[in-house]
């Protein structure tokens, strides 16, 4: 019997294109995955004709693998403004049987960079006046026409960062442009994760976060930074802990020693 092919779709989010996914890419194909990683004109149709051209592309493919007689479990993974075209997809035009999805910093219930921005000639000159009008409307719009999905095990992961690079009013906290409750949609898992907007589509432990949920249906309690920086403070909160036994030691029983750790930490 052919061996169960793991079929795992991208949607990337606007003004971006394939290339910003293939490090992910990489990632997923070296975990056994096929990946379909495609551009498309992110500005140029609104985002139900995106949510079309996705049902079609994924109907297309779950009857040419049936066809062929392979069996296959289909996944995807989206980006930002890709989020809101699956859940679309999902609500509105026929899809093929999903195992299961993650949503990357998903805007699904508004945009407050985007209202801050829309007034902006260059905003519209950038993001044009279909997708990127629809990300800067007011809620509810589009945020709640695309529906939650049923009958589909979907994650969301949100980021959380430190800074943004305008003065957006942002509720904190927030990736730098969508905010954590922005991104959050009841009844769907939510993880949150140390990262940015853009950032996080090169971040390995983030893929790992996507990954671990596609597999089994849930995140990680914990992420792979935070489970470092946890085994870090222990390692100094021992490394404190025998310096100050050393003190307590006469001199010359102390041998000496050049030993240095070093770390480095994934980015």
């Amino acid at each position: 019997m052919p061996a169960m092919r793991k079929v795992l779709v991208f949607r990337h989010g606007i003004v971006i294109n394939r290339y910003f996914m293939l490090p992910m890419e990489r990632y997923f194909l070296r975990r056994g995955y096929e990946v379909h990683n495609r551009t498309y004109p992110t500005t140029r149709k609104l985002i139900e004709e995106h949510a079309r051209d996705l049902s079609e592309e994924m109907m297309a493919l779950h009857r040419g693998l049936e066809a062929r007689g392979e069996p296959h479990e289909l996944y995807v993974i989206t980006h930002s403004m890709g989020g809101l075209v699956l859940r679309y997809a999902l609500t509105h035009f026929a899809m093929p049987p999903l195992r299961r999805a993650v949503m990357l910093v998903p805007p699904n219930r508004g945009s407050a960079t985007g209202r801050f921005f829309r007034s902006f000639f260059l905003y519209r000159w950038i993001f044009g006046t279909k997708a990127g009008s629809q990300l800067a409307a007011d809620p509810p719009g589009i945020f709640e026409a695309a529906g939650v999905p049923e009958g589909v095990e979907i994650g969301i992961i949100a980021g959380r960062v430190p800074y943004k690079l305008w003065p957006a009013c942002l509720e904190k906290p927030h990736d730098g442009v969508v905010s954590v409750s922005e991104a959050a949609l009841p009844p769907l898992p939510l993880k949150v994760v140390p990262y940015g907007h853009t950032p996080i589509l090169f971040v390995r432990s983030a893929w790992e976060e996507a990954e671990h949920f596609l597999e089994h249906g849930r995140f990680p309690e914990t992420g792979a930074r935070e489970t470092g920086a946890r085994e870090a403070g222990a390692r100094e909160a021992g490394a404190r802990e025998a310096g100050a036994r050393t003190a307590a030691v006469p001199e010359a029983a102390v041998p000496e020693t050049g030993a240095r750790e070093e770390r480095s930490v994934s980015a």
